[in-house]
């Protein structure tokens, strides 16, 4: 039997118009709009003053409690370029249930469908970014089960974020079986989705993901399970090649869905191959190999637009580049000019190859340059009273807004104490009592002291005769300057903070595991360098770039604060061909602009090999025998 459906909380909102609420360590500025189980608002984190999206629990059932604390679980333990991801999440008294995720500028994908149909670059920018995602999900055997254009984030340069796993199929998962059909069912939902029976698979988000597919294209919401699929021609010839991809993706048998949400991305790319000729000039798609496929950087994708000319550049030259390699039987001559140029290399081997796939991208390293600052508490330091040096009426200021000797950027500072503006006030000195002098500590006041001589008697003896002379100290005032006032008569109490500078590097990269690292890293050369603000939003789309904005922000604290940083990218190409050879699988590479090869053992000529260790043996055999009938007897 299904519960009744969750009724939502009633919103709390910050205190009259334009009111501000802080909640924990949030400070929450106006309402950015509604989802399924939250109210979003943009806010800022008190301590580090970075700009944050806090989304509120606005229903208040066990079962809406139970998908919300499960959606933030899951995006906190993921980390992928297209996943959004979760930074904070607890509970307020107030306000309840709350998850913290980057400012990032984009809008959901169902409020951009609301004007149309999509254009086919974007629809094939965001699949693959989804695609993407969801593969990594289901490698971690995280099955989304909601994919529909509300969850999904797209930035202006095409950027898209998969958002809320609060249906996800994990080992977390709580028992959703109460679930009502109304609550989680979509237009884009698999047929044979149920909650109930706690099944999951790669086939239910391969639908979903065609029907967003459809959605884009067609402007129109996917028809209902089972029923015709209208054919995208209808709306532009040109897309007649991409209705055997969304019909295989919608297929009603799971088995009959493409294998892998990239699987079909893929499909989608080399359907469209035509289409995307017309809308770049700089790759022409229709002219490579079949399996041949460009993949964005997720920098590329978030942040190539808004990134220099230099990068620009290296973009340009890569994208060429790819395009060059990516034309059919090009890297065939590639692999049989190579052949030639090595007697051990395997013969004619761009004749042998059959290639699967063939891949080119960019991968980027970071290095990022941060400036932090610490102010400490204000603490007392009591000092003589200056010259002309009066009690300040004026209102002490706090230490974070006290002008501090300028340094050249990201210049360390030593520490050392700066009084605080304000804040000094003149007492009485408490030692001389204001009288500037007190009693001369060697002669006691008396201004002179006791000295001991030697003196001859008569007699031919020596003693000892003690006799008054003047103080050398006092010089027979008795009286000395009070050293605690400096003899000013008054001391001054003011407040001082410890004021240092430090910078720190961190550095890191794409993941770059699997691939020939040293031949990337000799290869990367510089493709930006600026000043940039940590804590803005479009840094954080990046997922290797934000993993060290995170570190970073991290090291600052109550004292401390990050002040600026500099990030300077290095990148460099490659392409990567999946092939088979003896039918056996291999994989080689293809890295930087002068496309080093870089391959296994399966490249070389065994028989050569073989026939070359042969006679190195023969050799050594007539060595040893010559040396032994010259040198034996």
């Amino acid at each position: 039997m299904s519960t009744p459906r969750a009724t939502p909380r009633p919103e709390r909102k910050p205190a009259g118009e334009g009111g501000i609420y802080e909640l924990r360590n949030y400070r929450l500025h106006e309402r950015m709009g509604q989802e399924e189980l939250a109210t979003v608002y943009r806010a800022s984190h008190l301590t580090l003053d970075r700009p944050v999206h806090v989304h509120i629990l606005r229903r208040h059932d066990w079962i809406s409690a139970s998908r919300f604390q499960l959606a933030g679980r899951l995006a906190a333990h993921l980390a992928h370029p297209s996943l959004l991801p979760v930074i904070d999440a607890g509970h307020d008294d107030t306000y309840g249930d709350y998850l913290v995720t980057p400012q990032i500028d984009a809008r959901t994908l169902s409020a951009a469908l609301a004007d149309g149909p999509q254009s086919v670059m974007l629809t094939v920018r965001v699949i693959s970014q989804v695609a993407s995602a969801l593969d990594y999900l289901h490698g971690q055997q995280v099955f989304h089960r909601d994919v529909q254009p509300a969850n999904i984030l797209v930035s202006q340069q095409g950027a898209a974020y998969l958002t809320n796993l609060s249906l996800a199929a994990s080992p977390d998962t709580p028992d959703l079986s109460n679930i009502d059909e109304a609550d989680y069912l979509t237009p884009y939902s698999a047929p044979e989705q149920r909650l109930a029976h706690g099944e999951a698979s790669t086939a239910l988000d391969v639908y979903s993901l065609g029907a967003v597919t459809f959605h884009m294209l067609s402007g129109e919401v996917p028809p209902a399970p089972g029923s015709d699929i209208p054919s995208l021609a209808t709306r532009d010839p040109s897309l007649a090649p991409v209705d055997r991809v969304v019909r295989r993706m919608l297929a009603p048998q799971p088995g009959a869905r493409y294998p892998t949400a990239a699987a079909a991305a893929a499909a989608l790319r080399q359907a469209l191959r035509g289409q995307i000729d017309l809308a770049t000039d700089d790759m022409e798609e229709s002219r490579w190999e079949a399996s041949a496929e460009w993949l964005e950087n997720p920098l590329e994708t978030a942040l190539g637009i808004q990134l220099d000319e230099a990068f620009k550049e290296f973009l340009a030259r890569s994208r060429k580049r790819a395009d060059d390699l990516h034309r059919r039987d090009v890297i065939r001559r590639m692999l049989s000019r190579w052949s030639r140029d090595g007697f051990f290399r395997h013969r004619a081997l761009g004749q042998l190859v059959q290639p699967e796939q063939i891949v080119s991208y960019n991968i980027y390293s970071y290095e990022l340059s941060t400036l932090y600052e610490t102010r400490s508490e204000p603490r007392v330091r009591t000092r003589p009273q200056k010259p002309d040096e009066r009690n300040s009426v004026q209102i002490i200021p706090d230490v974070w807004s006290v002008n501090v000797p300028v340094a050249d950027t990201f210049e360390s500072v030593k520490a050392s104490d700066l009084p605080l503006p304000n804040s000094a006030r003149i007492h009485t000195c408490p030692t001389c009592s204001g009288g500037s002098s007190i009693p001369c500590k060697e002669c006691q006041g008396k201004g002179t002291v006791e000295k001991v001589r030697k003196v001859s008697n008569p007699n031919n003896t020596r003693t000892n005769e003690t006799i008054p002379v003047t103080c050398p100290t006092c010089r027979g005032n008795g009286k000395s300057a009070c050293l605690t006032c400096n003899g000013t008569g008054n001391i001054v109490e003011e407040y001082v903070f410890t004021y240092a500078r430090r910078v720190e590097v961190w550095r890191g990269t794409d993941d770059i595991e699997d691939l020939p690292q040293l031949a990337i890293k000799k290869r990367l050369e510089p493709v930006f360098s600026s000043q940039i603000t940590p804590y803005e939003g479009r840094w954080h789309s990046v997922a290797p770039l934000a993993e060290l904005l995170r570190a970073s922000i991290a090291e600052a604290g109550e004292d401390t604060r990050l002040g600026s940083a500099e990030l300077k990218i290095c990148g460099a190409t490659i392409t990567e061909m999946d092939f088979l050879l003896n039918e056996k699988s291999q994989r080689l590479y293809f890295v930087g602009f002068d496309n080093e090869l870089i391959g296994d053992w399966s490249l070389l000529n065994p028989e050569r090999i073989a026939l070359a260790a042969l006679a190195g043996v023969l050799l050594l055999i007539a060595f040893i025998a010559v040396a032994t009938f010259f040198f034996g007897s």
